[in-house]
């Protein structure tokens, strides 16, 4: 069965995406609570959390959609059963070589201090976790295992701050599943991911007390590729790009 897409009517990008997807994999979409058969697809707003959540319980296939990986602001991510890609996979690079605006740093392995990137109050809410909590928990835990300075940048300051401007000097970035992790490969930054979904939580660590010891894979290029493969402007949803590339996907897996 092809998706039911549901969106919020009040909400900016939630109808618009939702139009786009529905309209490229054939589905239907619709602005109700309830459950119709089927597959779910939805923008990933907390309003549309609950819908989510029921689909979940029952075992149906769900597509997330959210804001891109790389580049906001054009582009759009969606994967089947998960949060994010995980950036496994084969790739031209052709795609993310098009659409990058900077080179790929080389790793830095040096630095003052560790920039911690934590997502929002709201989005913690969402998968049943603290915000401020969380940020005692690692600020504690990093204390027990670095003397470097701890800085902490929140979503909101991106509008005022560019990261580029945090990045520097930067020893580490650590994040739950915040694209700042993302922003910190393409720096040369290493990371550690906490979120086991996360998109980079491969590419790097998720042991904080190994913060003095950051690893430094050898294959950003091709991580990065598979994730600009895994994104689309609102034209390509529109005309199934995107739902061409994950039902292949779909067949390859089974």
């Amino acid at each position: 069965m092809t998706p039911v897409a549901y969106y919020a009517p009040t909400e900016f990008t939630s109808p618009k995406v939702a139009y786009a997807f529905a309209k490229g994999c054939g589905g239907t979409i619709t602005d109700e609570d309830d459950l119709f058969p089927g597959p779910v697809a939805l923008f990933g707003t907390p309003s549309q959390w609950p819908i989510l959540r029921r689909a979940q319980a029952e075992g149906r296939d769900w597509f997330y959609i959210d804001h891109a990986y790389l580049y906001r602001g054009k582009y759009y991510r969606i994967t089947k059963n998960a949060y994010q890609h995980d950036g496994r996979g084969v790739s031209t690079g052709e795609r993310f070589h098009a659409m990058r605006r900077h080179e790929i740093a080389p790793w830095r392995t040096s630095g003052t201090h560790v920039l911690i990137c934590p997502n929002s109050a709201v989005y913690f809410g969402l998968h049943g976790l603290d915000v401020e909590q969380w940020l005692k928990a690692v600020t504690l835990t990093l204390r027990q295992h670095t003397d470097r300075e701890l800085r902490i940048r929140w979503k909101v300051q991106r509008t005022g701050r560019p990261i580029a401007e945090d990045l520097r000097g930067a020893w580490a970035v650590v994040v739950f599943s915040s694209a700042a992790a993302l922003d910190a490969l393409m720096a040369g930054v290493p990371v550690f991911t906490l979120a086991p979904f996360a998109a980079s939580v491969r590419m790097g660590l998720s042991d904080l007390a190994q913060i003095e010891t950051p690893v430094y894979p050898d294959d950003r290029d091709r991580f990065l590729s598979v994730l600009a493969d895994h994104q689309w402007t609102l034209q390509e949803i529109v005309k199934g790009v995107a739902w061409r590339t994950l039902q292949d996907e779909a067949d390859r897996a089974a």
